[in-house]
């Protein structure tokens, strides 16, 4: 049976007519595995599609060519086809870290400082000289209506959940000024940039460009997921408006705080869908990985998130009793455990982690215990947190959580302090089973 390291090598060596004497698995993200690739004793970056999952890399292959001879800081291409079945890309290694927590970690202030002006500036050069670049790329995507689109992927995964849908009706209440559309890297934030000694030596993963308003790739750095822990809203690094007034410094369009407050909802808003998205992928049958499905879980951080943002604290809402508080014995049992309202399942998510005995790398042994924790804390509380769940439904009227996310996003229920006072205690007290550390952190900035 050819192992995936094999497989690797073999398009590897297709693609670019090198004979690879070493590969190794790096991180990868939801729709392709990354490898690192030594032939010729120099290293090269090889990303291939995940499972069945289809992405366009020649056309990737031919915008980052056109970057590339724009001069912008980029992993040099090389090489990309689909030799046994599936897309791959190969482009040059760059020396240097990915990994947010550990960027972060290594930077104090001054340098955080640096580190968001170079961003900037990129950002900047992505959104100009990046658009003359890939004007004649054909194959990137023009003109989404990214409302309407994750818009069906919330009706299709998560048409029960009102707070994902209290987002979509803001969106749709509150449009930015329109801007002539420029190229976005789409998912421009720390864990795409590789920096070598606290300087931005290239982005990576191209994958989701596209033209589309330049504040998306701002608010999209400002989405809280993408701040690692770090004290600034804007990459863990400085706040919003020291983000802008760098970015216009270094030529890029004037944006304003509210315009960059959309897109910032509109990217909150987004990843928790894409962590559905994950999920499903796993319960689909598309891939077969436990990280991935407890990331769907994550929906809940990016629900607490959106709440934030639209002006909501923690102290609006009454104070739920911790997990650790709940007594199993004086809660009525017989309420299902599977409605407290956590996504995944308790059930698939336990069978996934029986499942999970493969790797055995320090990451997935913590990541197993993680998981296995969640499923504890879950067990405790879910009669309670299901008894709480309807109590709140009472409360405001409706027999289930679809029919007011229905009234939510169709603007017949009016976005009020008691709703968001509601909603915000169905967040907390699904994040003390999904995440218990996650109210007030350092990085819980708005």
């Amino acid at each position: 049976m050819t192992t995936e390291a094999e497989r690797i090598e073999r398009e590897f060596a297709a693609v670019t007519g090198l004979m690879p004497t070493q590969a190794t698995p790096l991180a990868g993200g939801a729709s392709r595995v990354t490898w690192q690739v030594v032939a010729d004793d120099r290293r090269f970056v090889v990303q291939a599609a995940r499972g069945d999952t289809e992405r366009d890399m020649l056309g990737e292959f031919e915008l980052l060519v056109a970057l590339s001879k724009a001069g912008l800081p980029i992993a040099e291409p090389l090489a990309a086809g689909s030799p046994a079945g599936r897309a791959v890309l190969v482009s040059a290694h760059v020396e240097g870290e990915t990994f947010g927590v550990r960027v972060l970690r290594g930077l104090d202030e001054m340098a955080r400082d640096r580190l968001a002006a170079q961003f900037a500036r990129s950002a900047a050069d992505i959104h100009r000289l990046g658009t003359d670049a890939a004007s004649k790329v054909g194959a990137l995507e023009r003109g989404i209506d990214q409302l309407a689109t994750y818009g069906d992927i919330r009706l299709a995964l998560a048409p029960d959940r009102p707070v994902l849908a209290l987002a979509e009706r803001w969106l749709l209440d509150h449009p930015p000024e329109p801007h002539s559309p420029v190229l976005c890297h789409g998912d421009l934030r720390l864990g795409n940039l590789i920096i070598d000694n606290g300087e931005l030596a290239a982005v990576i993963d191209w994958e989701l460009a596209h033209f589309g308003h330049p504040a998306e790739d701002l608010g999209w750095c400002c989405v809280r997921a993408w701040r690692f822990g770090g004290p600034g809203a804007a990459l863990g690094c400085v706040d919003r408006s020291r983000l802008l007034d760098e970015y216009h410094r270094a030529g890029g369009t004037p944006i304003d705080r509210e315009t960059l407050r959309y897109h910032e909802v509109l990217g909150t808003w987004k990843w928790g869908l894409m962590c559905l998205l994950q999920a499903e992928a796993h319960l689909s049958g598309v891939v077969d990985d436990l990280e991935m499905l407890a990331i769907g879980r994550r929906v809940v951080e990016n629900e607490y998130d959106v709440l934030r943002l639209l002006g909501w604290h923690p102290r609006d809402s009454q104070d739920v009793a911790t997990a650790e508080d709940f007594d199993a014995d004086r809660v009525d049992l017989r309420l299902p455990a599977h409605l407290t309202g956590i996504v995944p399942r308790l059930d698939d998510l336990q069978r996934a982690l029986d499942r999970d005995v493969g790797e055995t790398t320090e990451y997935r042994r913590r990541l197993r215990v993680s998981v296995g924790e969640m499923i504890g804390r879950e067990r405790r509380v879910a009669s309670r947190l299901t008894l709480n769940r309807r109590r709140r439904l009472d409360r405001l009227g409706f027999p289930d959580h679809r029919s007011l996310a229905d009234e939510i996003v169709g603007g017949q229920r009016p976005v009020q302090a008691e709703l968001l006072a509601t909603l915000g205690e169905e967040v907390l007290d699904q994040l003390r089973v999904v995440n218990p550390g996650y109210v007030g952190r350092v990085d819980d900035v708005v």
